[in-house]
C-alpha cells in the first residue's frame, strides 16, 4: 500500500514537473520571459518535493536497517501521522520490526533451551572449530577435568599426550575408547565426534564419557555368566570320571586292602568299560579346553576389499550340503553389486558360516523355510548386513546370553560360534547384534 501511494505521488510530481518545464520552454520560445521566470518557481518546488520524498523515505529505511543491524528492536515509528503515505511506511516498518523481534526472541529461547539441555547432560560435550579452538564446553566435561584449563584441543595434552591426536583423527560415528589417568584415577573414556557446517566454517561436536563403571559392571556380569557355564561344563565332565574312578577303586580294594585274587572276567570287563567311559569324558574335557583356546587365539585380520554380493553368493554355495536334504528359499535383497567392505576373507567366512548354519538349523520344524539377506548403507556410511530367518526364534530370557562363551540353545551346540563372531566383528571395528521373537524368527545384524 505504501509503495503504491508513494509511486502515485512521484508520478504526479514528475508529470507536473514535465508540464511545467514544457510550459516554461514554450514561453521562452515565445519570448514571454516574465511568465517563463514565474513558472520556474513551481518547477523548483516540484523538484524539491521529489528530493524530499526520496530522502525522507531513504532516511527512515536506513535508520530502520541500522537498528536491525545493531539488534535494537525497540525502534517504533509513529503511526498517528496525518500523511497517509508516511503512515503506511511507518506501519510496514513496524510490522517488519515485530517479525524480526519475534524471530530473535524465539532464537534466544531455543538457544537457552539447548544450552540448558547441554548443561544438564551427563555426557561431556564440546564444540571445536577448524583451528582446534574449543568454542563451547559443558559442565559435565569441565567437571571431568576440573583441575585443567581447557581452551584448545592441544590443552588435553596436559591430561594425556595421546588425546589431542585422537580427537583430531576421530571419524564421525566411529567412537574410540582410551584409558587415561586423571587425578591419579584410571578412567576409560569413550570419544565420539559429529561434524556440523556453520555458515562458512566446520565445527566438530565431540562427546567424552567415562564408561569405566559401566564396563566394570558388564565385565563382572560376563564373568559371572562365564564361570557358571564353565562350572557346569567342568562338573559335567569331571563328575562321571570321579564316580567311575571310585567304582574301579572299590572293585580292586576292599577295606583298604588291594585284592589280587578273585578277579574274574566280569570285573575285567567292567574295568574296561569304566576306563573307556573315563577316556570319553576326558576327551570331552580336552575338546572343551580346545574350544577355549579358539576363543583366545584368533589371528590378526589381514584386510582386503571384499565385494559383499559375490562373497555372500559364495557362502550360500558352500552351504549347499546343508540345504540339499531340506530345500530352503534363500533370498538376497537390496545388495548393490558394487557394495564392498574391508575385511579378512577367512575370518568373515567364519562369521557368515556360523550365522547361516544357525539360521538353517532354526528352520528344522518350519514347513516354509526362508532366509533373507540384505545389505544397506546408513546415514553415517556404515554398512549393515542383515540375515533373518522365519524359524522358531529365541526366548527373551536367553537372548542376552547368546554371546556368552559356551552358552547354547541347542543340545549338541558348543556355544562358541556366536562368541567367535562377536570377537571377529570387534577385530574389524564392527558390531553384531541379534533381534528375535519366539515363534516369528531371528534377525542378525552385522555393522561394518
Amino acid at each position: 500500500m505504501y509503495t503504491r501511494n508513494l509511486h502515485s505521488k512521484i508520478i504526479l510530481l514528475i508529470f507536473l514537473l514535465v508540464v511545467t518545464v514544457a510550459a516554461c520552454s514554450y514561453l521562452f520560445y515565445k519570448q514571454e520571459f516574465l511568465y517563463a521566470i514565474v513558472l520556474l518557481l513551481p518547477a523548483g518546488i516540484e523538484i524539491a518535493l521529489l528530493i524530499y520524498f526520496f530522502n525522507r523515505t531513504n532516511r527512515k529505511i536506513l535508520y530502520f536497517f541500522d537498528s536491525i543491524r545493531n539488534e535494537d528492536f525497540s525502534l517504533v515509528f509513529p503511526e498517528d501521522v496525518r500523511e497517509g503515505t508516511l503512515k503506511e511506511l511507518h506501519r510496514s516498518l513496524n510490522r517488519v520490526n515485530r517479525i524480526f523481534a519475534k524471530s530473535r526472541a524465539d532464537s534466544e529461547t531455543n538457544e537457552q533451551f539447548y544450552r540448558s539441555l547441554i548443561s544438564h547432560a551427563k555426557t561431556g560435550l564440546m564444540a571445536i572449530n577448524s583451528e582446534g579452538r574449543i568454542l563451547e564446553i559443558n559442565p559435565a566435561l569441565e567437571n571431568m577435568f576440573a583441575s585443567f584449563s581447557l581452551n584448545e584441543v592441544s590443552d588435553f595434552g596436559k591430561i594425556d599426550p595421546r588425546i589431542p591426536g585422537m580427537v583430531e583423527g576421530l571419524e564421525p560415528g566411529k567412537p574410540e575408547i582410551l584409558k587415561v589417568v586423571v587425578n591419579n584415577e584410571l578412567q576409560q573414556l569413550l570419544f565420539n565426534k559429529a561434524l556440523f557446517q556453520v555458515v562458512s566454517s566446520q565445527v566438530s561436536i565431540v562427546s567424552v564419557e567415562n564408561i569405566k563403571n559401566e564396563l566394570n559392571h558388564k565385565e563382572l556380569d560376563s564373568w559371572i555368566r562365564l564361570i557358571r557355564i564353565l562350572n557346569h561344563e567342568i562338573v559335567n565332565a569331571v563328575t562321571p570320571i570321579s564316580t567311575l574312578s571310585m567304582t574301579l577303586h572299590d572293585l580292586f580294594r576292599k577295606d583298604g586292602v588291594l585284592k589280587t585274587s578273585g578277579i574274574n572276567e566280569e570285573i575285567v570287563e567292567d574295568t574296561a568299560d569304566a576306563l573307556h567311559s573315563i577316556d570319553e569324558h576326558a576327551r570331552g574335557l580336552i575338546d572343551f579346553v580346545n574350544a577355549c583356546r579358539k576363543l583366545t587365539r584368533l589371528p590378526e585380520p589381514s584386510f582386503e576389499e571384499i565385494v559383499l554380493h559375490d562373497f555372500i553368493q559364495g557362502e550360500i554355495v558352500s552351504l549347499k550340503g546343508y540345504t540339499d536334504e531340506n530345500p530352503i528359499d534363500i533370498d538376497l535383497q537390496n545388495i548393490p553389486e558394487e557394495l564392498s567392505v574391508l575385511a579378512d576373507p577367512a575370518l568373515l567366512q567364519r562369521v557368515f558360516s556360523n550365522i547361516l548354519i544357525n539360521a538353517i538349523q532354526a528352520l528344522d520344524n518350519c514347513s516354509q523355510k526362508k532366509i533373507t539377506i540384505s545389505a544397506t548403507t546408513n546415514y553415517i556410511n556404515k554398512i549393515i548386513v542383515k540375515i533373518s530367518d522365519n524359524g522358531a526364534g529365541i526366548p527373551e530370557e536367553e537372548l542376552d546370553q547368546v554371546f556368552v562363551p559356551f552358552f547354547s540353545t541347542k543340545e549338541d551346540g558348543s556355544g562358541i560360534g556366536l562368541s567367535l563372531c562377536r570377537q571377529i566383528m570387534h577385530l574389524h571395528n564392527g558390531e553384531i547384534s541379534i533381534n528375535s521373537r519366539l515363534g516369528e524368527g531371528t534377525e542378525v545384524s552385522l555393522v561394518f
